[in-house]
C-alpha cells in the first residue's frame, strides 16, 4: 500500500510483541525525503525537549504544585510496616504466582510502569514484604504480562475488581 499522503498503512502484529509494517512505508525515510533535513528535524526536537523541561521545572517549583504533592484528606494512609494491609499482596509472591521473573517486574516498577507500595511489612506467613501492589497495582499487572509466553493466569485474572487479591 502506497503512502503518498503521509498516512501508514495498518502494521501487523504476528506475536506478542512483535509488529511488521510494509517496507513501502519506510521509503520515505530511507531515501531521504522528510520535510527537512534530519538535523534541523533532531534540533528542533532538542528545542521542544527543553522548553518542556523548563516547564516541568516551573509547574514544580510554583506554590500549586506543593499543594498538590500533598495527599488528599480522603485518600488512607497506610502504615510501612507491620502486617501487610489485608487487600495489599506482595509483588514478588504476584509475580511468582503468575510466573513472571522477578527481576523483570522490579524493572518495570524502576521506570514507573507498575504502581506499588514500599514499606517493611510482614505477610500472613511472617514473611517480610517490601514491595505490595493494591489493587491499582494488581490491574496494571495483568495488560503488562497476560501475552508473555511464561505467564499463568490465575483464577482472578485479570484482577480487574478492586478488592480482589
Amino acid at each position: 500500500m502506497g503512502n503518498s499522503e503521509g498516512i501508514f498503512s495498518t502494521p501487523r502484529k504476528p506475536q506478542p510483541n512483535r509488529c511488521e509494517i510494509a517496507v513501502s512505508d519506510l521509503v520515505p525515510f530511507l531515501s531521504g525525503q522528510g520535510e527537512e533535513p534530519l538535523e534541523d528535524r533532531v534540533a528542533a526536537l532538542e528545542r521542544q525537549v527543553q522548553a518542556l523541561e523548563r516547564q516541568v521545572q516551573q509547574a514544580l517549583s510554583s506554590p500549586e504544585a506543593s499543594r498538590a504533592e500533598r495527599p488528599a484528606a480522603s485518600r488512607k494512609r497506610h502504615a510501612t510496616t507491620g502486617p501487610l494491609p489485608r487487600q495489599w499482596v506482595s509483588v514478588l509472591a504476584f509475580a511468582e504466582l503468575h510466573r513472571i521473573p522477578q527481576q523483570k517486574v522490579l524493572t518495570h516498577i524502576d521506570i514507573s510502569l507498575l504502581p506499588v507500595h514500599r514499606g517493611a511489612w510482614n505477610d500472613h506467613d511472617g514473611q517480610e514484604v517490601k514491595l505490595a501492589f493494591d489493587a491499582k497495582g494488581r490491574q496494571a499487572f495483568y495488560p503488562l504480562y497476560h501475552d508473555m509466553p511464561l505467564f499463568v493466569p490465575c483464577s482472578r485474572c485479570p484482577h480487574a475488581l478492586p478488592g480482589h487479591v
